[in-house]
């Protein structure tokens, strides 16, 4: 349940966070911090801010997002739009999900890779190379995968196993390619140390800094466990606990960062899971963009001044998932692109739900 990139380049200098930590840390401040602080603004270097996927805060910036992320919900007006019929679709299979029985022994696995695009830039100084530069005067552009998976057993009570793959370049394009990969290896890797297997009794976690320690379930359903059902509850929820206001034709960054971080959203609750698809429903702009037999693609779109943002998900509406998020960033919509291949979007996260027989 994570923001934006820019939260990438203000924690680059911070010390890494483990999993545990980063948990920690989010529900701290879902639960505390959050109902409190209010970010006027991203902060900014070359660029204004932009919608990245949620998997980004496993690299250890959950805190700074959730404190800098800039919030606006807009008043809801509910809509029988064919966008309001594929959503309340996806929300009632969600709750029949819940309902089937995975066999005893096996476990539901939630894997997760999310795909982050990252331009390079020789000429800027040391610490700042990574994410300054317009993708028509990058000099490299490189894909970072980030991929991961839940394994929750048949009977919640018993142990849940999390498996994390390191971070890696999957791509990497331009005169400065092979410079740029072995740079962000060496410099801005956030996922060294975190790869492994972790386990987790009862699906309840342990993180925290400084002696603070909090306890947390992965699927979040303590944070989860007041949201209301309707949407206009579901938005009034995320109004109160941090501390959103209301624009005219606005949205909740928050909102749509929450759905689209889809290891968390998919472990979610299905009574939190079908009442935030109602709510994104409610959100004026939302279209059906494609359909593929049970897979259907929304499409959210906002102008801002730096440039249009644009969210699209693919929901399988027979399981009630999200199984894929796609985001634009302001200014990254119609700027073109440096080099041939190289996709227009900014950052991709492709999650799988399936029932398999064992665990690692």
């Amino acid at each position: 349940m994570e923001l934006m990139e820019r939260v990438r380049d203000l924690g680059r200098d911070a010390p890494t966070l483990s999993d545990e930590g980063i948990g920690a840390a989010r529900r701290a401040l879902l639960s505390e911090i959050a109902r409190e602080v209010r970010a006027d603004a991203a902060a900014t270097r070359r660029r204004t801010v932009r919608w990245i996927g949620g998997s980004a805060l496993a690299g250890g910036l959950a805190a700074t997002a959730l404190v800098i992320g800039f919030v606006a919900v807009p008043a809801t007006a509910p809509t029988a739009s064919a966008a309001a019929q594929v959503l309340e679709k996806a929300a009632a299979a969600s709750i029949r999900a819940a309902e089937e029985v995975v066999p005893a022994g096996s476990y539901t696995r939630v894997n997760t890779a999310f795909t982050s695009l990252t331009t390079y830039d020789e000429q800027m100084p040391a610490g700042a190379k990574f994410n300054n530069a317009f993708r028509s005067e990058a000099e490299a552009v490189i894909l970072i995968e980030d991929e991961s998976s839940v394994y929750v057993p048949a009977d919640p009570a018993g142990e849940w196993v999390r498996e994390r793959s390191p971070y890696q370049v999957t791509e990497s394009v331009g005169p400065r390619a092979a410079e740029a990969a072995e740079a962000w290896s060496r410099e801005l890797n956030p996922g060294l140390g975190l790869a492994g297997i972790t386990r987790y009794p009862a699906g309840v976690a342990e993180g925290g800094r400084d002696g603070d320690v909090v306890t947390y379930y992965l699927d979040g359903r303590e944070t989860y466990e007041d949201m209301p059902t309707d949407p206009d509850g579901v938005v009034a929820w995320f109004e109160e606990r941090y501390g959103a206001e209301g624009e005219p034709d606005g949205m909740a960054h928050f909102f749509i960062e929450t759905i689209g971080d889809l290891m968390s959203f998919n472990l979610a609750p299905a009574t939190a899971r079908a009442g935030m698809l109602r709510a994104f429903a409610s959100l004026p702009g939302v279209e059906v963009v494609a359909t593929d037999g049970d897979l259907t693609t929304l499409a959210y779109e906002r102008d801002f001044e730096a440039g249009p943002a644009r969210v699209e998900f693919v929901l399988d509406t027979a399981r009630g998932y999200v199984v894929q998020s796609t985001n634009w960033g302001m200014g990254e919509y119609d700027e073109p692109v440096s080099f041939e291949g190289v996709p227009d979007w900014q950052s991709r996260t492709v999650s799988t739900v399936s029932i398999v027989d064992s665990a690692p």
